[in-house]
């Protein structure tokens, strides 16, 4: 890959990655306050809606535009702009047929999917969930439309819309949700757990319409010039440039499910099995809550970053795969891989030992810091995953990532039932998830390189921020320790404490993170000019303290030449 290519690529992951992380600070920004009005129960009515919706919701925004990125991006690579055309006009008619279908499922569905989330006490269970989860059906007449037209401008490598319309979306989410829940909580004085949280859910509708009109009004231009080569001058027909896509989405789908599904088997799996250790069914959705809503929406926020950058690589391998440029391929996938563990070890780290101010300071509760600690191991291997699920679908092997996601909810499953039974405690399902992602990503490395031909060592890759992060856990230990002991003197309120502890260990953990991994050299110079906003900053502060701090290594390519 060229100086030039590479840091397109990264200036495109980097952007991508700073829109998702401020959606993913405005999605943390809604706990707080919907936490204390609706309860921990009204979380977990929350989740159960959710898992439901994940599943549907996956099968459009990640198997349809990801298929039309690639197709796309492919045609443009060979010059067939007829073809694109004609690519974006079935896969949208495609998908707004989907629209309707899913959110009638979801609609009249409801019910049943409340029944089995507890089958021991299934008409408390279908009076709490079902308001919910209809409330988020309708988020599927929109959220469809928007992956499609993110799936077409990612094809062209256009990411600016895409990467805003994520961090639109989620302000009015937000907005909405706390809003919402207030008024039928405080004004209406309607149950705070079945209806506020049925309310909060509708949020994410009224998101999903903003962030679809931002992408309509930034997709124009593009159409209008595209529109002029018409569709007609394609030599395939609606039929085959329909199969060209299901062949090409149904595997990309179901490769991203791994998280819906894993979801789903804890909401029907986790309640069942602490009521059948002695928890009552309030007991257990709240239990419930605490796992999904606190500790797993966490981890998940290295996963979106994850995604951010699979979005960005996987139309660069693809059209690297058809030009059949194994440099290119195999620099991309490095480069994947390493922006993966620059963000999700340090992340790790700060659940690792930060766990407790992180939940007394955002959800105001003691409840869950120790299920935080437990899960935050899962955010490497689940980033992980994700990741090198879209390198083997970018490299046109759609299916592998398939099977190797099944086997690790397999696996998930088969621990889920050993480990609630044998601890009593919601802690067995976050070990058992964690060991899930790690069975399915090291299947997943294997088959990289064996189909990518690709020569990488993960552990070389992954030691220098493996480094750098068992340094800062052993920083973050004793900053925190020290914070804690000084403010709780000196400060009366227990939360500004957690808080304030929160945001100084945290902010400093990141300057010596930082410091270290521009120290040792491990980024290079474009790579740092690549961050949005503060790259040439970094690049001037990398060179008076790096110690081997040097240009990009030329490759084998140009060393020949």
């Amino acid at each position: 890959m060229s100086r030039t290519g590479s840091s397109s690529l990264a200036r495109g992951a980097s952007l991508y990655v700073v829109c998702v992380a401020l959606a993913k600070v405005l999605g943390l920004v809604w706990i707080i306050p919907v936490t204390a009005l609706i309860g921990g129960a009204g979380l977990g009515i929350y989740s159960n809606a959710y898992s439901v919706y994940n599943i549907l919701q996956q099968l459009a925004t990640s198997g349809f535009p990801l298929a039309m990125g690639k197709l796309v991006s492919e045609r443009r690579a060979t010059g067939d702009r007829a073809v694109v055309e004609h690519i974006y006009r079935v896969t949208m008619r495609s998908l707004l047929v989907f629209s309707v279908i899913a959110f009638l499922l979801m609609w009249f569905g409801a019910p049943v999917f409340a029944h089995l989330i507890s089958l021991k006490n299934p008409k408390a269970s279908v009076a709490q969930n079902v308001p919910s989860i209809r409330a988020v059906s309708l988020m599927l007449l929109v959220i469809p439309a928007m992956s499609g037209i993110r799936g077409y401008l990612q094809g062209f490598q256009r990411l600016a819309a895409p990467a805003y319309s994520q961090t639109v979306e989620q302000l009015f989410r937000v907005i909405a949700m706390v809003v919402g829940a207030y008024l039928v909580v405080r004004r209406l004085g309607m149950s705070k757990s079945i209806e506020g949280a049925a309310a909060a859910t509708f949020g994410g509708f009224v998101g999903g319409v903003a962030g679809l009109v931002l992408l309509i009004v930034a997709v124009q231009p593009l159409r209008r010039t595209e529109r002029a080569n018409g569709y007609e001058e394609s030599p395939f027909r609606d039929g085959q440039i329909l199969r060209m896509v299901y062949r090409l989405a149904i595997p990309v789908s179901l490769g991203g499910l791994v998280v819906p599904i894993a979801n789903l088997v804890d909401s029907w799996t986790v309640t069942n099995l602490l009521q059948t250790v002695g928890q009552t069914f309030q007991e257990a959705t709240t239990n419930y809550g605490i796992l999904t809503r606190q500790a797993m929406y966490l981890v998940q926020l290295p996963m979106a970053f994850a995604y951010a950058i699979g979005v960005a690589v996987l139309p660069a391998v693809s059209s690297a795969k058809a030009r059949r440029d194994h440099t290119k391929v195999q620099e991309s996938i490095v480069f994947t891989l390493r922006s993966m563990f620059l963000i999700s070890f340090p992340t790790a780290a700060v659940l690792l030992v930060l766990s407790k101010p992180i939940n007394e300071s955002i959800f105001g509760a003691s409840a869950g810091w120790s299920i935080i600690s437990t899960v935050s191991f899962m955010s490497i291997f689940s980033s992980l995953e994700l990741i090198s699920t879209y390198i083997l679908q970018g490299l046109g092997k759609m299916y592998r990532p398939v099977r190797n996601m099944f086997i690790g909810v397999a696996v998930k499953t088969l621990f889920n039932f050993v480990l609630i039974l044998a601890l009593h405690s919601v802690i067995g399902a976050a070990l058992a998830t964690t060991i899930g992602y790690l069975i399915s990503s090291a299947l997943n490395i294997l088959a990289v390189k064996k189909y990518g031909q690709a020569h990488f060592s993960v552990r070389r890759i992954m030691m220098p921020f493996l480094v750098a992060s068992l340094v800062l856990v052993m920083f973050l230990f004793v900053v925190n320790l020290l914070l804690h002991m000084g403010l709780t003197s000196l400060l009366g309120e227990k939360r500004l404490v957690y808080v304030l502890q929160l945001l100084i260990a945290s902010g400093l953990g990141a300057i010596v993170y930082l410091f270290l991994i521009i120290r040792s050299g491990t980024l290079r110079k474009e790579e740092l000019r690549s961050v949005p906003g503060v790259g040439r900053y970094l690049v001037k502060f990398g060179q008076r303290i790096s110690r081997n701090q040097r240009p990009t290594q030329p490759t084998r390519t140009r060393q020949r030449r």
